[in-house]
């Protein structure tokens, strides 16, 4: 895998499912489904952001291919994950979604690994037996009539910060909904996992109906039973 980049001495990068590796410059990752990472790759190496934003690129293989043996590569950027600017992380988010705000829907998008089964109980496109503690946000699901686009899905833990550089945006996790459903999930991650205040949902919830935000808890508990616990306290904020 490595010489199909041209490069060595991978090394394990914290963060993530533990599964990326940096090799010189570039990020080696597991693609997962073969088909959406080309897709992703495709179609962020055409994007043109803003000047004020970074966007992670992907690196072809020296034979041209973007998934070799089932890895990809991506453009090393410089930053670091820095809790407690939600806000900016909030502002990181409108402008990739206004970047992406273009990219056609393609079967691709359609993946089989557990976000995207969460993604779909969340919308109500998928059963799936859930804790008691959610349950009742299921009967609160109303329509959402906002247009959908590609939104990055795990955009918390993946805005990288620098001193002397714009925002980055890495480790792109595509889904296709409404571009604010990818600040709810930025906020209820917040909250579950890094005790930031109740005053961030009352904001998000001034820009937008709750429809978003109860259906983002969904989402994190629908990957994973075991995080209903962590999501209580925007349940709660939810209930108020």
């Amino acid at each position: 895998m490595l010489d199909a980049w041209g490069v060595a001495d991978p090394r394990p990068l914290a963060g993530g499912q533990g599964e990326a590796f940096r090799a010189g410059r570039l990020v080696l990752k597991p693609a997962g489904e073969p088909a959406q990472a080309e897709w992703l790759a495709e179609t962020l190496v055409g994007l043109d952001p803003d000047a004020g934003l970074r966007v992670v690129r992907p690196v072809r293989s020296l034979t041209g291919r973007w998934v070799v043996d089932g890895w990809a590569a991506w453009r090393w950027l410089e930053g670091q994950h820095r809790p407690g600017r939600w806000e900016d992380v909030l502002d990181v988010s409108q402008r990739f979604h206004r970047a992406v705000a273009g990219v056609a829907w393609s079967p691709a998008m359609v993946a089989s690994h557990r976000w995207a089964r969460g993604d779909r109980v969340a919308w109500g496109e998928l059963g799936a037996e859930l804790p008691e503690v959610v349950r009742p946000l299921l009967d609160r699901r109303r329509p959402v009539d906002l247009p959908c686009q590609l939104v990055h899905g795990d955009l918390g833990g993946n805005v990288l910060f620098h001193d002397s550089l714009p925002p980055a945006v890495i480790d792109v996790s595509p889904f296709w909904r409404p571009a604010g459903y990818a600040d709810a999930i930025v906020v209820a991650d917040a909250v579950a996992w890094h005790a930031a205040g109740d005053e961030l949902v009352e904001r998000l919830l001034r820009r937008q109906d709750e429809q978003l935000l109860l259906r983002a808890v969904l989402f994190r508990v629908a990957v994973d039973r075991r995080e209903a616990t962590a999501y209580q306290r925007v349940i709660a904020l939810l209930d108020a």
